[in-house]
């Protein structure tokens, strides 16, 4: 397992998946969340300049990812996934971060506790909600190609010196 991040790296560069609340408005606004169909819509037209608007020049923080997961069948999640948001977190990283390094793709989940760690194999998966909560999903794979071993978790303490786990962080997929 790699080391855990407890800078805020993952607000400059990578992609990330946060949870916590008081990480996201640390970024900015709740008002700054773009929605995943305007994620979708910014990688077909080519990341126009004048529409992107990113956070400090620096990050995307788009929301939404874990309402298609739970609306959808596990099956057909992981394979929009592969063929939706694979591709533009692929291309936001090439077109727009510069392979990585110049800008930040947050994907905000509104519940890190259905997103799990399988340590067998190293991958990451989301529990499944409704009539599918016996499935996952393994979102590592599907967002990140099955970059997983390169992931940290992103960690934060809070007033009372408590660690929280707030995140995943990977730098580029490879």
């Amino acid at each position: 397992m790699n080391r855990d991040l407890q800078d805020e790296t993952w607000m400059r560069c990578g992609i990330s998946l946060l949870w916590d609340p008081s990480s996201i408005n640390r970024v900015g606004l709740p008002e700054v969340v773009i929605s995943l169909r305007e994620f979708l819509r910014l990688h077909q037209t080519n990341w126009p300049e004048d529409t992107l608007n990113l956070i400090n020049n620096r990050t995307l923080v788009v929301g939404g990812l874990d309402a298609v997961m739970d609306t959808l069948h596990p099956d057909d999640a992981c394979d929009w996934l592969e063929k939706n948001i694979y591709p533009g977190v692929r291309d936001f990283q090439e077109s727009v971060a510069d392979g990585g390094r110049e800008a930040a793709l947050i994907l905000w989940l509104a519940d890190g506790k259905r997103l799990f760690h399988q340590a067998s194999d190293n991958t990451y998966h989301w529990h499944c909600s409704g009539e599918h909560r016996q499935r996952s999903i393994p979102i590592g794979r599907c967002i990140w190609n099955g970059a997983e071993g390169s992931v940290r978790r992103l960690i934060a303490s809070d007033a009372d010196k408590n660690m929280r786990n707030i995140g995943l962080f990977l730098q580029r997929i490879s």
